[in-house]
């Protein structure tokens, strides 16, 4: 249903990126904080950790009674952020989102993560080592969980999708900032990783930017009030041997020297490689290496992911194994081309 006015906030991140294309024959305003995007005509410079969304009371005002649906898609996804500065945008943020789209009596829709089913359980997101580089996906999970609470708890109308690991376009495997799996990528690529810190018989859930967009557009399209909506590959997971092989046959295809690596026990790097190189290595890549294994121990599951996809009306069909393959393959096809320049 288009004819409705849309702000998106977070616009110039990767789903927001993603999502104003996708949108182009509704009314969207791109709320942005410092970076302008392209695919929208209109944009507002907006603040989350300030009052009145850093306007005036004029323009907030304007803006309340023109808005008629809100796609919350700002957050903090960096692992590396400390609890302060991610609760003061995806907690704290949120928080003037809601009060937002009450005022404006508008439809919230806040982008989640699939990785919120994995609060509280083994694996689910822990902080290792202690340098400031060292990733605390506890306190991102904690984040997205804790807003979908105040989601929830708002009254408001709103709907929930939860997207699992985006990648680049499924076409052209661009997007606009690599994401932890593409950093993992790289690290193998280039030989500074020689395994992946996980257990056999586990997967990483891949889903396309745009497909991400396009079930977003489907929710809106069908003016749903109510719902929780998994943007994921779902049965679709690639296992993490096979995300191994792809990475290393498509680097290999590209002229790359891609050197062998393994899946490994996260254990080997309490048990063997802490304790054999704690004193050699600097602390910075200590850091990086106990990232590695949090960030794995998250983005890698022992099970499958349900998924929306192929259940939205008007939205995307499922995706199947091939399909994510061939996007995974074109992200990292898109990743070497960095690298290379």
């Amino acid at each position: 249903m288009s004819g409705r006015t849309v702000l998106v906030t977070g616009a110039s991140g990767v789903v927001g990126t993603a999502v104003l294309p996708e949108l182009a024959d509704y009314d969207v305003i791109a709320g942005v904080f410092r970076r302008l995007p392209t695919g929208s005509d209109r944009a507002v410079r907006l603040d989350l950790h300030a009052p009145s969304l850093g306007l005036d009371r004029r323009a907030y005002r304007e803006l309340c009674a023109e808005v008629d649906v809100v796609i919350n898609s700002a957050a903090i996804v960096n692992f590396s952020a400390d609890q302060a500065e991610v609760d003061r945008l995806n907690i704290e943020g949120l928080g003037r989102v809601i009060e937002f789209a009450a005022e404006a009596d508008a439809l919230l829709m806040q982008v989640s993560t699939a990785y919120v089913a994995r609060h509280g359980k083994a694996g689910g997101g822990e902080r290792r080592g202690t340098e400031k580089g060292s990733a605390r996906t506890d306190e991102y999970v904690a984040s997205k969980y804790l807003g979908e609470v105040m989601v929830r708890d708002s009254g408001l109308d709103h709907v929930i999708v939860r997207p699992a690991i985006v990648i680049g376009d499924s076409t052209t495997g661009v997007i606009r900032q690599n994401q932890a799996v593409h950093t993992l990528a790289e690290y193998l690529l280039t030989g500074r990783l020689p395994f992946i810190p996980a257990h056999p018989g586990t997967f990483f859930d891949l889903v396309p930017q745009d497909l991400v967009a396009k079930g977003i557009r489907a929710v809106l399209d069908a003016d749903l009030r109510a719902g929780e909506f998994w943007l994921t590959a779902g049965p679709a997971g690639v296992p993490v041997e096979r995300y191994l092989e792809l990475v290393t046959e498509t680097g290999r295809e590209c002229g790359l020297d891609v050197p062998a690596s393994r899946v490994a026990d996260p254990s080997i790097v309490d048990r063997l490689v802490r304790p054999a190189f704690a004193d050699v290595l600097p602390a910075e890549d200590l850091a990086r290496l106990d990232s590695v294994v949090a960030v794995c121990g998250l983005v890698i599951i022992p099970e499958l992911l349900p998924t929306s996809f192929g259940a939205l009306p008007g939205g995307p069909a499922a995706l199947t194994p091939a399909e994510v393959e061939d996007a995974w393959r074109r992200s990292i096809r898109e990743l070497i081309r960095g690298l290379q320049k």
